[in-house]
């Protein structure tokens, strides 16, 4: 754990934060796709190899280092359908905040007219307005249509001898993608309990996701708006019609704190995996790896006695080979390291020095692998006045 640290850079933490982002906004793309399973279960392979590193199992650890390239290729020709169809369909605006499905105006036209041409006749009706979030984990029983929004297709759709008028129409952008939907029911005690199941449904959908639902209420004869779990009651035409052209008006009667957090704690532990496998893979790729490398290291000479000198040429330096993280090994510095001779015990004469990796100050996170010579010889005289001479 200290070598990781080590090597940790704040722009290491910048880089895992930015890329554990770009994960989650993928598994948003992808969940309802099949390649999603195989890309988490990828991502959690780094938790293996550092198990089969910690328990030095050199197969697997091999296995593992080499499996990389083989997964890229197996993945891309695989599911080169769902990559087709994320990348043809992908923005970077829609991937890193996300895609809102605005309706054009003459389509809100057109669903607005319906809508208060139905409250007059007392025909009842749910239509959900998508927008960001995808719909397909909250709705049951859907007819699948994906028709261009059209009032005469609405109104047929809605009319009481049509078997799809039972349920809501789910418009994505100026589609009808869904007809006869069964959406979840709201439990919210906060709701009146004279509403039927059609207001709650209407509610319920709008506390699942960011989706805005038209109620066409049968009873009352009114158009109400449901969004974030409430309702927008006694709303005209022309000021539904300016919230449904443009959704950011919402958040002018909306709390903006409250969206934004909830945008940022939603989904928890998803973003929290995503980060714990974010950092097994940044601990993978290059808190872990290793290298070698080696240098010609200066010795440096401590201690002599004072009765003491040397004479003739003493070695200056060897050679070290020093092995750890890449990228501490890559910031080393030569003249940053010494290895450490103490002559206090010296004697005067020829003296034959051990070294070990003792003599060499280390830098935290690397160790000696090897170095030479592992002994040197030193000759120390008496100091005299033939040698102050010299």
């Amino acid at each position: 754990m200290n070598n990781i640290l080590n090597v940790l850079r704040w722009q290491d933490g910048l880089e895992i934060l930015i890329l554990t982002f770009v994960f989650y906004r993928l598994y948003l793309w992808l969940r309802k796709k099949r390649a999603l399973r195989m890309i988490l279960a990828i991502l959690a392979l780094p938790f293996f190899y550092l198990l089969a590193h910690s328990l030095d199992l050199s197969l697997s650890e091999w296995g593992f280092q080499n499996l990389w390239s083989i997964i890229l290729i197996v993945l891309v020709v695989i599911f080169q359908q769902e990559i087709r169809e994320v990348l043809s369909s992908i923005s970077l605006p829609a991937f890193f905040v996300g895609k809102t499905e605005a309706q054009p105006s003459k389509v809100v036209d057109e669903i607005l007219e319906l809508a208060f041409q139905m409250a007059n006749k007392r025909i009842g009706g749910l239509i959900v307005l998508q927008r960001a979030d995808e719909l397909d984990d909250f709705i049951r029983k859907k007819t699948i249509l994906d028709a261009r929004v059209n009032e005469d297709l609405l109104a047929s759709i809605f009319s009481p001898q049509s078997p799809l008028h039972d349920g809501a129409v789910v418009i994505k952008g100026d589609q009808i993608h869904y007809a006869a939907a069964l959406l979840p029911i709201s439990q919210s005690p906060a709701l009146p309990k004279d509403w039927g199941t059609r207001h709650r449904a209407g509610v319920g959908i709008t506390e699942v996701s960011d989706a805005e639902c038209i109620i066409i209420s049968e009873e009352r004869g009114e158009v109400l708006l449901a969004s974030q779990g409430e309702i927008q009651k006694k709303m005209g035409k022309e000021e539904l019609k300016e919230l449904l052209s443009d959704p950011k008006l919402m958040g002018d009667k909306r709390d903006k704190e409250i969206r934004w957090l909830k945008k940022f704690i939603g989904d928890l532990p998803i973003k929290g995996l995503f980060l714990i496998l974010v950092c097994l893979l940044w601990i993978f790729v290059i808190g872990i790896r290793k290298g070698e490398i080696s240098f010609n290291i200066p010795i440096e000479y401590y201690t002599i006695p004072q009765n003491l000198i040397m004479v003739g040429e003493p070695p200056r330096e060897i050679n070290v080979r020093f092995r750890g993280s890449q990228r501490l090994l890559s910031s080393i510095k030569p003249d940053h390291i010494r290895v450490e001779i103490n002559l206090s015990n010296a004697r005067s004469g020829m003296n034959q020095i051990s070294l070990s990796e003792k003599n060499i100050n280390t830098p935290s996170g690397i160790i000696v692998t090897n170095f030479y010579p592992r002994n040197i010889k030193l000759q120390l005289s008496p100091i005299s006045k033939s040698n102050y001479q010299k």
